[in-house]
C-alpha cells in the first residue's frame, strides 16, 4: 500500500509540474456518472450479492502537453456499495427480492493517463491510472419483506470499515470538441485493491474489494491553450 500511495503522490507532483513548467493545454470541467457497484468477497460460496446503483459527481482537470497523450486529475464524490439478496430458488410472492443494502461514500482522487486518437472535432480516448479514496460515511437499509431469520453474510459499519481505499481505473470513450469546449462520454471500470472491511474485525471476510462499472459525461473548458499548435511545431 505504501508503494501505491507514493506512486500516486508522484503522479500528482508530475501533474502539477507539467501545468507550471510547460505550455501544455489545460482544461477544467465537471463530470457526473451513473454506475453499478458491488464487492468481491472471499469467501463467497453460497452467497448471493447484487449490484447497487450509484452516482459520482466531481471536478476534472485535463492537461495535454503532447499531441496524443495527456493526464487527467479528478476529485469525485462517489457512492459505492453492495446488495445481499436473501431470496432463494423457489421463493414466491413476498419472499422474493429480500434485500439488505450497504451504501458507503468516498472522496476519490484519480490520476489517469489519457491517450487519444482522431481528428480536431472528434476523437477516441483511453484512460488508465490509480485512484485513492477516503471514506466519508456509511449507511444501510433493507426491504420491508426481510425476515427475522435472514442473516447477513458480512456486516459493514463505521466500526469495521477501512477508512482508506485505493485501486485502478480503466476507461474508454469519445470526445467531441467545439470551440474551447469538449464533451466526453466514457465507460469506466474500477477495481479496488485493498479490503474495505477490516480483516481483524469479528466475522470479517478474508477479502472485500470494491468493483464499479459505469458511464460518465464530462464537460471541459480550455482555460489555457498551447503557445503553438502541434501542427505548426518545427518537427511536424
Amino acid at each position: 500500500m505504501k508503494i501505491f500511495c507514493k506512486s500516486t503522490f508522484l503522479l500528482f507532483v508530475l501533474f502539477a509540474s507539467i501545468i507550471i513548467k510547460t505550455n501544455a493545454q489545460v482544461s477544467i470541467g465537471l463530470k457526473g456518472d451513473y454506475h453499478f457497484s458491488t464487492v468481491s468477497f472471499d469467501p463467497s460460496t453460497g452467497l448471493n450479492f447484487d449490484f447497487y446503483p450509484g452516482m459520482t459527481f466531481g471536478a476534472v482537470v485535463k492537461v495535454s502537453a503532447n499531441p496524443n497523450v495527456g493526464l487527467i486529475a479528478e476529485i469525485n464524490y462517489s457512492q459505492k456499495g453492495w446488495v445481499e439478496n436473501f431470496s432463494r430458488a423457489g421463493d414466491e410472492g413476498e419472499l422474493q427480492n429480500r434485500l439488505q443494502r450497504y451504501r458507503y461514500n468516498y472522496l476519490e482522487l484519480p490520476i489517469l493517463t489519457h491517450i487519444y486518437v482522431g481528428g480536431d472535432k472528434m476523437n477516441v480516448f483511453f484512460n488508465l491510472g490509480p485512484h485513492v479514496g477516503f471514506l466519508m460515511g456509511t449507511d444501510s437499509s433493507h426491504t420491508d419483506n426481510v425476515l427475522a431469520t435472514d442473516t447477513v453474510a458480512y456486516s459493514y459499519q463505521e466500526s469495521n470499515a477501512v477508512k482508506f481505499e485505493y485501486g485502478v481505473s480503466a476507461g474508454m470513450g469519445i470526445a467531441v470538441n467545439f470551440g474551447n469546449s469538449t464533451i466526453q462520454l466514457e465507460a469506466r471500470l474500477t477495481q479496488g485493491l485493498n479490503n474495505i472491511i477490516d480483516r481483524d474485525a469479528e466475522d470479517a471476510p478474508t477479502g472485500s474489494l470494491n468493483q464499479v462499472a459505469g458511464v460518465s459525461l464530462t464537460y471541459l473548458y480550455t482555460i489555457r491553450s498551447r503557445e503553438k499548435t502541434w501542427k505548426n511545431r518545427p518537427d511536424k
